[in-house]
């Protein structure tokens, strides 16, 4: 494979870290937000903590399928006819990233966007602001949501490194 696979793999590998830190990383940021501030402080800062947070870890997600796709190719050019042997590893890595997509897409559209535009979820217009419970009980949404995928993450990532031990 050329030496530009190389920096392909340097590329996932980096933006892996950055997606499962930055995800472990708001996990344990809001855990100990929500233990320093009142309600109400606490369900603003997270809002904000939001509008950086979720466009982060979309182009994270959005660059590692990228790169994964990019090496990918690569590497079926380079096994040939033994590109088989990855079928099941790669058919359940791929399934879980799927699923991991499908979690985030919930999280940064169906949720993160009620928090960070102030809508409803009956999407009447209403002000969010109105009721801090409200605003809670979707933080609380987005939290449990967010440990979800971040489980879906560190099993794709299990997934990917477990085949470096199939058969080439």
């Amino acid at each position: 494979m050329p030496r530009s696979y190389f920096w392909i793999l340097y590329g996932h590998l980096v933006f892996a870290c950055f997606f499962i830190g930055g995800m472990s990383f708001f996990s344990i940021l809001v855990k100990n937000l929500r233990n320093r501030l009142s309600p109400e402080e606490f369900a603003g800062e997270v809002v904000s903590i939001l509008r950086f947070y979720h466009p982060f870890i979309l182009l994270c997600m959005g660059m590692l399928i990228m790169s994964g796709a990019w090496y990918l190719t690569g590497v079926k050019i380079a096994m040939g006819p033994s590109f088989g042997a990855l079928f099941v590893p790669l058919g359940l890595k791929l399934g879980v990233v799927f699923l991991a997509v499908m979690g985030l897409s919930f999280q940064f559209f169906g949720l993160g966007l009620r928090l960070t535009r102030g809508i409803g979820p009956s999407g009447n217009g209403r002000s969010i602001s109105d009721g801090t419970d409200e605003r809670l009980r979707l933080i609380r949404a987005v939290e449990r949501s967010n440990f979800v995928n971040l489980i879906f993450a560190l099993s794709a990532t299990f997934l990917g490194l477990s085949m470096l031990t199939c058969p080439r």
